[in-house]
């Protein structure tokens, strides 16, 4: 196949993915016994990259990685393609090809990614894309697979089949969009059911490519948990873990003293039943080679040998004595409560350290020196431990292998790096955040972050600022528009957005 239409009509956003990064999914792996390589110097491939706005960023990030990536819309790979040109990055690429027509010379990679193409392909296609991973895994490496999951589609597959059927497949992908958006709307006034009606509410607002690809491409294949994991055992692989968030994780009974070999049938099946009893929609996989070690249930223990970063906030007073539940948010809305006191200490710690991670003992020694200084009371490490496992496993704190420095604070004449500066200026182009979230920026924020060359004061930036305003038909006062200069740069320094400035030489 050349290229794939459907994805050149209406690609999807292309996005920095947080729950793809080697650093993450390395922390997970340990969490699961499994020690995957260190990222910095990984090899990493990723299937199915669209434009690259989730692999360019790990290989800026990275400069000793080698990153390749694979797009079969011709005009997503491409566009990607200029982007690495003008960035002048020269540790990775993105070739326009299908994936099961790999280079049987590509060599073997540390970290396989392929978010969202599973179940979006025919069965062929995915027992290629498997076969990929059996042919191109190191020995210790970890993929990255992404799937919708039988037991939260089964409910939804009524809406996909109205909206195939009342739109006409000969149009082109924004043509059906659109009648698929006056399709929802008849739906809406005809059904009662009320997950549907949850469903069509969100894809309202959703983007055209996930309606699109979700519910009106040819393929969308959801697949049982036992089904995947046979399909793996078939392909010489293996279970590792789940990537995505998780309420509710296994906890095999009278497993005391087995090895991971000896619990892994009865692992397996519980994630499956996991899946029925929470009508699981959407998994995230890590898996292995089979000839690798085996993993195991996440561990609490694990915990020891991480690092931790959250960005999180509460808009009450924190009460470090008392078990009261309070809720912490993070900036995508995202709601955690939290009781125990010495959570809620080392909450604002990993916060106020945000970008930066910290290791298991640092956080630990920094939240028992809190708890201190309020007179709060001791920190009893096993509680500890046990009161951050769940908030690891919800991805209200991300476990990380990397602690990465702080963020540079605002000087007078701010510089964004390069790959903040080209994102902004770049239409389609999201901009990433140092821990590869996507930051959500206006107009006047992207020509600001654009403008931190390094040459203009704030003072300057907040004049230039009010003029792009201004010509937008918006006034403000010079203080308003200082004020949000300074906010807006202080939000790019949290993100990890801004360097260091350059030192003054000395004596000579």
């Amino acid at each position: 196949m050349d290229t794939l239409a459907s994805y050149d009509e209406l690609p999807y956003d292309s996005l920095p993915l947080p729950e793809t990064q080697p650093d993450f999914l390395a922390a997970v792996a340990k969490l699961h016994g499994f020690d995957a390589p260190a990222p910095a110097q990984a090899r990493i491939l990723e299937l199915g990259c669209a434009s690259g706005g989730n692999l360019i960023p790990l290989a800026w990030r990275w400069p000793g990685s080698d990153c390749v990536g694979v797009e079969l819309s011709r005009v997503q790979a491409e566009a990607g393609a200029d982007f690495i040109r003008h960035l002048g990055l020269s540790n990775i690429r993105i070739v326009h090809g299908d994936l099961a027509a790999l280079p049987a010379d590509l060599g073997e990679f540390d970290y396989i990614i392929a978010h969202g193409v599973f179940s979006w392909v025919p069965p062929a296609i995915q027992r290629a894309l498997l076969d990929v991973c059996r042919c191109h895994l190191a020995p210790h490496g970890v993929a990255y697979v992404s799937f919708n999951v039988t037991a939260g589609w089964a409910r939804l597959m009524p809406l996909r089949t109205a909206l195939i059927e009342r739109t006409a497949a000969d149009l082109a992908a924004p043509e059906r969009f659109v009648e698929a958006r006056r399709v929802l709307a008849e739906l809406e006034a005809e059904w009662t059911d009320q997950a549907l009606l949850k469903e069509i509410a969100y894809l309202k607002s959703a983007a055209p490519s996930y309606l699109f690809h979700e519910y009106l491409a040819e393929f969308n294949m959801p697949t049982r948990f036992a089904e995947f994991a046979a399909q793996l055992d078939d392909h010489g692989l293996r279970y590792v873990g789940e990537a995505g968030s998780r309420h509710a994780v296994v906890e095999l009974e009278d497993a005391w003293g087995l090895i991971p070999e000896s619990m892994a049938g009865r692992w397996l099946d519980a994630e499956a039943a996991l899946d029925e009893a929470h009508a699981v929609r959407f998994r995230r996989a890590l898996i292995a080679r089979a000839d690798a070690p085996c993993a195991q249930p996440p561990q609490a223990d694990a915990l020891r040998q991480l690092a931790f970063h959250a960005d999180l906030r509460s808009d009450d007073e924190i009460d470090l004595e008392t078990t009261g539940e309070q809720v912490f948010v993070n900036p995508a809305g995202g709601a955690y409560p939290v009781a125990h006191p010495a959570m809620k200490a080392a909450a604002m710690i990993l916060s106020a350290a945000y970008p930066a991670a910290l290791a298991y003992p640092e956080l630990l020694a920094s939240t028992k020196h809190a708890m201190t200084d309020y007179d709060a009371g001791d920190v009893d490490e096993a509680a500890f431990r046990n009161a951050l496992f769940p908030l690891v496993m919800a991805h209200g704190v991300t476990p990380s292998v990397d602690t990465m420095p702080s963020a540079t604070e605002p000087v007078d004449r701010p510089r964004a790096h390069a790959l903040a500066r080209l994102q902004a200026t770049s239409p389609g182009w999201t901009v990433s955040g140092a821990r590869h979230v996507a930051l959500e920026l206006d107009g006047p924020g992207r020509i600001l972050l654009s403008l931190l060359d390094g040459n203009r004061t704030l003072d300057e930036l907040a004049v230039v600022l009010r003029n792009v305003l201004a010509d937008a038909g918006y006034e403000q006062t010079p203080e308003t528009i200082r004020a949000i200069t300074h906010r807006m740069v202080w939000l790019f320094a949290r993100q990890g957005l801004l360097t260091e400035p350059p030192r003054s030489p000395g004596p000579q």
